[in-house]
């Protein structure tokens, strides 16, 4: 009986470490090899993005929003993974690189811009502000790069995908 306590345990950690979650029900996302696969309407659509995420290991994906406008596909995707692809007890060995992507897709899915920010970093020292602020057509957040002294605020507006995101920077003052 343990055994099997166990087994489901581990199997359902397994789903939420690789597992795809989305805020839009009708898409699904995973990790694949140099990118990510995105799942609409029973199709698969991959994704190579892999060069635009800094993670070395991807462990978990999410999809924010998915918006069509003037024929075009508009994906707001979050991924995130491990700094190393191993286990390390040195610098970053347990660290966490993410990144929010914005995707100007036409109707067959192929990329016809992207965005890339990375947002949290143990390697490049910039770290999230506190959570994302996410409503139903709108993401905010803030994060701090600690090695170039900058905050930045994005801001994404789904009534208005084609923008993409919107940053603003400010200089930090150094702290020597």
């Amino acid at each position: 009986m343990k055994t099997v306590i166990f087994i489901l345990i581990l199997c359902f950690a397994a789903n939420l470490a690789f597992g795809q979650t989305s805020n839009n029900p009708a898409y699904k996302i995973r990790a694949s090899k140099g990118g990510v696969t995105v799942t609409f309407q029973g199709k698969q659509h991959r994704l190579n993005v892999g060069e635009h995420i800094d993670a070395a290991k991807i462990t978990s994906t999410e999809v924010y929003f998915a918006d069509q406008k003037d024929g075009f596909r508009y994906l707001v995707i979050e991924v995130t993974g491990d700094s190393r692809d191993g286990n390390y007890d040195r610098q970053c060995g347990a660290g966490i690189e993410s990144n929010l992507i914005w995707l100007k897709l036409d109707s067959a899915w192929k990329i016809l811009d992207l965005k890339s920010i990375r947002y949290q970093s143990c390697w490049s020292g910039i770290d999230l502000n506190g959570p994302f602020k996410i409503t139903k057509n709108a993401l905010t957040m803030e994060f701090s790069n600690a090695r170039d002294n900058v905050e930045t605020r994005l801001s994404y507006n789904a009534d208005e995908p084609e923008k993409g995101f919107q940053i603003a920077e400010t200089a930090t003052k150094d702290p020597s």
